[in-house]
């Protein structure tokens, strides 16, 4: 028989893991447009959308390990569960926040444009 999972300390725990989670989607909404930003600005829009997807995916990532390793201290299949939907929704809110369609480019951006500001 499992012991009850603490409510307040898995709530913590999410809370933690999106704080932590902040400071790579910063870092992705930098990379997808450089400097400039997506206007273009004074140096020009550049894009990195391998950096932007891995960034992204780390943000998820972040975003769930505390809730994750509780799941495994705590064998819960379900906290598991949670920490995986949470990993999952952080990196496509952090997506749709940035302004990144799913190949990492901006969406007002065709992916012609986005990779050749990428070379």
């Amino acid at each position: 028989m499992s012991r009850p999972v603490s409510v307040s300390l898995a709530a913590a725990l999410v809370v933690l893991g999106v704080v932590l989670a902040v400071a790579p989607a910063l870092a992705a909404g930098f990379t997808i447009c450089g400097v400039s930003g997506c206007t273009g600005g004074a140096f020009g829009r550049a894009t990195d959308p391998g950096l932007t997807l891995v960034l992204l995916l780390v943000t998820g990532v972040v975003a769930a390990l505390p809730l994750a390793i509780y799941a495994l201290t705590r064998r819960s299949p379900r906290l598991g569960a949670y920490a995986l939907a949470l990993a999952a929704v952080a990196t496509l809110l952090t997506g749709l926040v940035i302004g990144s369609d799913l190949r990492g480019c901006p969406r007002d951006v065709s992916q012609e444009t986005c990779l050749e500001e990428a070379a």
